[in-house]
């Protein structure tokens, strides 16, 4: 762990990233600061490839100011406030929480980015801002002195895949703000949050100041922000519009399964489903010769016996309910932690 004092001058922060002997996970950290305080015009990431082949994009200086003066905005961040860095600074949401901390002049507390983030961190002052990945969050939440630690928090973003239900519901008796995002890297982290604890949680994201959303015929969402790209940014993402400047996630237009010519979303049956299941579990679509594709439910279960009971499909429509469920030890996850539906399903039909 190290602080960074960002209030500074430019010569005071390169003097405090530099000269030093530090492991390999800081580098990242020290050679984004460096570029952005000589002034580079570009910055080069990569996508997820969690809904897509990855692939490489340039992002404009001004684009990734813009971006970060709006979260700073929404969080009311200012100068002096305590951030932490536990996202590595390779990805788009570690450069952003290190580009908050510059423009607002935090004291930024860096981490290795780890599956437990706060295992050796000894901080006893409160801490405003942080951000982790819904993986993160639930190993914090798994370790007694780590969420302890959470007391300290103030405000908390989760980034990088879907909060899970049970996820939600562990988050209900902390002390911190806890919100989810709605981004992606084309878009430069987030430009919708939601609240997703306590008594004024939500279950609608609310978009960042000058973000304008729209569907297209396909019910899937379209994102004008003038002051990132003066291209619309076309998402797969089916969500409900309720305002001008509130949207619900349904699921991915890629993920709905036609069975028997009646369209289903994989995510719908999920969100019915997981108040039931105690087991990670994804639903998924599968060849079938009579209906095109049958609902299949996968558990990440050595098996699905007493875990699912045909009680809990009582909630669902006739072509919602599940023809098939597969059990599997272990699911294949990506490196930020979300399922990966394909090379799970790769090993279970191998």
């Amino acid at each position: 762990m190290f602080i960074i004092d960002l209030s500074v001058s430019k010569a005071d922060i390169l003097s405090q990233i530099s000269n030093r002997d530090v492991p390999q996970w800081t580098i990242p950290v020290f050679d984004f600061i460096r570029s952005w305080l000589d002034g580079a015009s570009h910055f080069t990431v990569h996508t997820s490839g969690s809904t897509g082949t990855p692939k490489q994009i340039e992002l404009s200086r001004e684009a990734m100011t813009a971006s970060a003066e709006r979260t700073c905005d929404f969080f009311k961040l200012k100068n002096g406030d305590i951030a932490l860095l536990a996202l590595p600074a390779t990805h788009i949401g570690g450069k952003m929480m290190i580009l908050r901390s510059m423009i607002r002049g935090l004291q930024l507390i860096c981490v290795e980015p780890r599956s437990n983030p706060l295992e050796h961190l000894v901080f006893y002052g409160e801490i405003e801002f942080a951000a982790f990945t819904p993986m993160q969050m639930g190993a914090i939440l798994d370790d007694k002195m780590s969420g302890i630690m959470l007391s300290q928090f103030h405000k908390i973003i989760l980034g990088g895949g879907e909060v899970s239900y049970p996820l939600r519901q562990r988050l209900q008796d902390i002390h911190p703000s806890v919100y989810e995002t709605y981004g992606m890297t084309e878009t430069i982290s987030h430009i919708a949050l939601r609240k997703i604890n306590g008594a004024d949680r939500s279950d609608y994201f609310s978009t960042l100041y000058g973000v304008k959303i729209s569907l297209d015929q396909r019910g899937c969402l379209l994102i004008d922000a003038p002051h990132l790209s003066a291209s619309l940014f076309i998402t797969n993402d089916l969500v409900k519009i309720t305002s001008a400047k509130e949207f619900q996630w349904l699921g991915r237009y890629d993920n709905m399964i036609n069975t028997g010519g009646i369209k289903v979303s994989a995510e719908e049956i999920e969100r019915k489903l997981q108040a039931f299941i105690s087991v990670n579990f994804f639903v998924t679509g599968m060849a079938d010769d009579a209906l095109g594709q049958k609902v299949t439910l996968v558990l990440e279960s050595s098996t699905s016996e007493n875990i699912v009971k045909i009680e809990h499909f009582e909630a669902l429509t006739k072509f919602e309910k599940p023809r098939q469920i597969l059990a599997t030890e272990k699911f294949c996850y990506t490196e930020n932690g979300k399922i990966n539906k394909a090379e799970t399903l790769k090993k279970l039909i191998q």
